[in-house]
């Protein structure tokens, strides 16, 4: 395994073990005690002013020892809001549970009482869990009460995890009906709801109340109220909150500030009344924000991962670390709570875990590494550094860096080895720049410069005639990697000089091109021997049978006819032997340009051409089609001579009144399939020791009787023509006569172009 490779599964094992973690901490609240530790720590930093414009009159251990054991009979209370309303409090919140019946006459007098002054509001409290399997059960006010009341709602708290009061409902439903906030209706007053109300989603959702500093409200005794102590000015337009703060009484719960200790119940509806009218309720981040939020700097950094430095890395791990926590705090500041510790224990796992494995996977790849240098040996051992007083990196590092002095070595000899080489050579990157060259093309071209692109250098050793060709080739080769078709390029340079330019990639240990090696031939020398030949050819295919053709045209003036006929018979055969010797010879360096031709036709097409000769030895020619009208790709002139060679035979050795019988079959294979063309006669079939040598060049037979009597190239060339076509021909003998087969590729369906 490479060491990319081995990294990017730790990367990703790492961002996996990284995004569930922070995924469970903030599904189960796994950070909960130090989300908390911080916003405690932060929201202290900035409390809001205590409102002026709330009194709390406090039922405190004074007024237990001055009025008596608590209950207290209800008239006590009657006799508080008959002292309080000729003020004109604002509202008056009862913040004490009557949802029992007390003393008729106590009753009648309180809720007589309440139904005067026009403001008081009573709670409805809600107990968990509840009777009967119930989740609560809820405990209203006495009915004779909640009618003479404007109002009831809920005061229950919601508690944190640690305990603490952080969280409020301004809402909360029961069965039958969604119960508003008691300091919400207080709030209200007969107006419209809170701002922060009417944002929320749903009647559960919960907000965070920014606390005032503790003991900061208005207070009074409630002993001194009743005593009549409460100037009128301290009462008039102000929201008055009656509630219980004395020990045992079971209305003090802890709050969130730093000394520890206990809020009263009447100082929590403070904050919340003075959080209402301010607007400042701080709203948490949904569990999905947190998620979303949390893991968006733990997959930040470990995409840097992938390309920063470690240097960079731990100054950019440090830096979003502290970039959160100045987020927290920030959003705290715009009354929004977003918890940092999932997001820290994202940063926090994710460095040292990614530090940890990188080192492992790179001691690990420098020990296989050192290994296989070793296994694979080299012009001298590796030189391991005897030091055992470093640690095993360091060890490894030291042999590492022995390893890349021998790199340097082989890189000299293979530098060294290819300037010695005796023909022109250079190398160029994927980019197409070149990278090395040797002297033998700087003794052709001049120097040329490390860093020269491969199009500068081309125009200067290749003809624009030939640069197309060259371009094309190196285009082809550099898209595949190899070129079956065209191993080479030949061209012609400036100067006249003639080339052979062979290209191939470099690969590295991954299988991957990191540039081509472009090695040049000087063939000027067999360039000339080419044109000689050609002018050979030139004499074969011209000069050689216009004496022939002038001979054939003297015969007329030969009176003896036996003699012109076997003048003009021979005199034909050399020009056939000469034309054969040609094609084969042209054959070779022509390239092929096939076309996609319907091989049932081409043979009906020979047999209608062969039909007079046929006809003159009363032979009968029979095309049998059973590929299904097969197509296959071919050069139509040089197929359609091939096969008329072999009908041609066929025909001029029958006995007459025989039948030539040719068919065209397809057989399937697990390449493709292949076009079978089979030509059988009556005949007296081919000598036994002339089938293995029946397709070469000038094979002969003397006997008068012999199936093949000709010296020609007649059947070379058919194996040529069917080589060339990618296919085979070969001949046997049957019961009666001779077949000749021919296979050749059947023509691939053309793939359909996804533009058009």
């Amino acid at each position: 395994m490479t060491l990319r490779r081995r990294l990017l599964i730790e990367w990703c094992l790492i961002a996996l073990v990284a995004t569930l973690s922070v995924t469970f901490a903030t599904y189960w609240r796994g950070t909960a005690a130090f989300d908390n530790l911080v916003y405690d720590q932060l929201s202290s930093i900035s409390r809001p002013a205590p409102d002026e414009d709330i009194l709390l009159i406090n039922i405190d251990e004074a007024s237990m020892a001055r009025i008596g054991k608590w209950p207290w009979d209800r008239s006590i209370h009657a006799q508080l809001i008959e002292k309080l309303s000729p003020a004109k409090p604002r509202t008056i919140l009862l913040d004490i549970l009557l949802s029992e019946p007390g003393g008729a006459d106590s009753d009648a007098r309180l809720a007589q009482a309440m139904k005067s002054a026009g403001n008081v509001f009573l709670p409805v409290n809600f107990h968990s869990p509840g009777s009967d399997g119930r989740a609560y059960d809820t405990e209203r006010p006495l009915p004779l009460l909640a009618a003479a009341a404007k109002g009831a709602g809920h005061v229950n708290v919601a508690f944190d995890n640690d305990g603490i009061v952080r969280r409020i409902n301004l809402c909360f439903s029961d069965d039958e009906q969604d119960w508003p906030h008691l300091t919400e209706l207080v709030f209200r007053n007969g107006g419209p709801g809170s701002a922060a109300s009417g944002r929320l989603p749903n009647c559960e959702a919960q907000l965070m109340l920014p606390y005032a500093a503790r003991d900061t409200f208005s207070e009074i005794s409630y002993a001194d109220a009743l005593d009549g102590g409460i100037p009128a000015k301290l009462v008039e337009g102000r929201d008055i909150i009656i509630g219980a703060t004395a020990a045992g009484m079971g209305d003090n719960y802890p709050g969130p500030f730093s000394d520890g200790g206990v809020v009263s119940g009447t100082e929590i509806m403070a904050n919340m009344v003075a959080a209402l009218r301010r607007d400042d309720f701080v709203t948490p981040a949904t569990n999905w924000q947190v998620m979303l939020l949390s893991l968006l700097p733990t997959w930040l950094l470990m995409i840097g991962f992938l390309r920063w430095q470690p240097r960079t890395a731990l100054i950019v791990s440090v830096g979003i670390f502290a970039l959160i926590l100045i987020c927290s705090t920030s959003a705290l500041a715009a009354s929004l709570w977003f918890p940092p510790g999932a997001a820290l224990l994202g940063i926090i796992l994710v460095y040292p875990l990614w530090g940890w494995r990188r080192l492992q996977a790179m001691s690990a790849f420098m020990h296989d590494e050192l290994g296989e240098l070793e296994r694979e040996g080299d012009i001298v051992p590796l030189a391991l550094n005897p030091d055992r007083g470093s640690d095993l990196v360091g060890r490894q590092s030291a042999a590492l860096a022995s390893a890349i002095d021998h790199l340097r070595d082989l890189r000299r000899f293979v530098s060294d080895s290819l300037e010695h080489l005796p023909d022109p050579m250079f190398v160029t990157d994927t980019a197409g720049t070149v990278t090395m060259a040797n002297h033998r093309i700087e003794d052709y071209l001049g120097p040329v410069a490390k860093g020269t692109s491969l199009k500068t250098l081309l125009d200067r050793i290749v003809a624009s005639a030939h640069r197309r060709s060259v371009d094309d080739y190196l285009r082809v080769t550099g898209k595949t990697q190899q070129n079956p078709h065209q191993p080479f390029v030949r061209f012609v340079s400036p100067d006249g000089s003639h080339f052979v330019m062979r290209s191939a990639p470099v690969v590295n240990d991954a299988d991957k091109t990191v540039g081509h090696i472009h090695y040049l031939a000087d063939i000027s020398t067999l360039a000339q021997a080419e044109n000689d030949r050609e002018e050979a050819l030139q004499l074969l295919s011209h000069d050689m049978r216009s004496p022939q053709s002038a001979i054939i045209a003297l015969l007329p003036t030969i009176g003896d006819k036996r003699v012109s006929g076997r003048i003009e018979g021979h005199a034909r055969r050399t020009i056939a032997l000469a034309q054969d010797f040609v094609d084969i010879a042209r054959m070779g360096e022509s390239p092929f340009e096939g076309t996609d031709i319907l091989l049932a036709d081409l043979a009906r097409d020979i047999a209608d051409n062969l039909w007079p000769l046929a006809s003159e030895r009363s032979v009968t020619i029979d095309v049998v089609d059973n590929s299904d009208s097969a197509f296959v790709l071919a050069e139509a002139d040089s197929l359609g001579r091939a096969i008329t060679n072999i009908l041609d035979n066929a025909v001029k050795f029958s006995p007459a009144g025989g039948t030539i019988r040719v068919s065209i079959d397809r057989l399937k294979a697990e390449n493709g399939a292949t076009i079978e063309l089979a030509i059988s006669d009556d005949g007296t079939g081919i000598d036994a020791d002339l089938l293995p040598r029946l397709f070469t060049r000038f094979a002969a037979r003397s006997a008068p009787d012999a199936r093949i009597k000709s010296s020609g190239l007649g059947l070379t060339y058919v194996r040529a023509v069917a080589e060339r076509h990618g296919g085979k021909v070969w001949a046997e003998n049957r019961a009666t006569g001779a077949c000749f087969y021919m296979q050749i590729p059947e023509a691939m369906e053309p793939i359909p172009d996804p533009d058009v």
